[in-house]
């Protein structure tokens, strides 16, 4: 069943069929559509739609005596001092100026708006590179101090370790000082050959310093040897 639509200048309603638009009165100038047509049409130009077409006749005017009018003037009223037409064309080149104007500031707007907007990327851009840059600076120093620590440590280590080495090397000396000191004091206290009494007690006196000394280094290569191989096994 074909389906009708109809248009009020505004907009459209539909489908209907044509039982409804014989209810609906339309008239000729009713705009009609249906599938199949390239266009709007008026009902009256619808063959189909002659019959519903409603003839209305005009309405009734009783004829009046008409008053006679002063006759028109030519002349176009006064707007503002000006005539309707220049009125009309300025209150136009005011609203096209108007809009130009809007248009190139909203433009520019949007330019500034643009050119902030790829500032601020660069310079977020600029700010990832310098942090990024700064991270790798910083690494590159970690590294460095890391591998100068463990330089200074070998160092350290392996300057320990010689002092150590002189250390048991001294201490070996010293014990062999203090056996050869030891030995001349028991060979000084027997000898007695041509020695007076204070020869003999200054030159055992003498011997017995010789023999403190000694221990006394002993003991003092021991300490030191103690300390080292304690900061030794810190650095191990």
């Amino acid at each position: 069943m074909k389906k009708y639509f109809l248009h009020n200048g505004t907009e459209s309603s539909g489908p209907f069929s044509f039982d409804e638009l014989r209810a609906m009165k339309i008239t000729k100038t009713t705009p009609v559509w249906f599938e199949g047509m390239e266009k709007w049409k008026y009902a009256g130009d619808v063959e189909e739609l002659y019959e519903l077409v409603a003839v209305t006749p005009p309405p009734f005017q009783v004829e009046e005596t008409v008053a006679p009018q002063a006759p028109k003037t030519t002349s176009n009223a006064a707007f503002l001092g000006l005539s309707k037409n220049t009125f009309i064309a300025v209150i136009v080149v005011i609203v096209v100026s108007s809009t130009i104007a809007i248009n190139i500031i909203q433009n520019n707007r949007s330019e500034e708006l643009e050119a902030k907007n790829k500032k601020t990327e660069l310079e977020n851009r600029q700010f990832l590179l310098q942090q990024k840059e700064i991270e790798a600076q910083k690494k590159l120093i970690e590294e460095q101090e890391k591998a100068e620590a463990e330089r200074t440590a070998r160092e350290k280590k392996q300057t320990i370790i010689d002092r150590i080495a002189a250390i048991e090397n001294e201490m070996a000396i010293t014990k062999d000082n203090l056996d050869t000191a030891k030995e001349k004091l028991a060979k000084a206290s027997d000898f007695k050959v041509l020695r007076t009494s204070n020869e003999k007690t200054e030159e055992l006196k003498k011997i017995k310093q010789e023999i403190v000394d000694f221990e006394q280094e002993l003991e003092d290569l021991e300490l030191e040897q103690n300390r080292l191989n304690l900061e030794l096994d810190k650095i191990n």
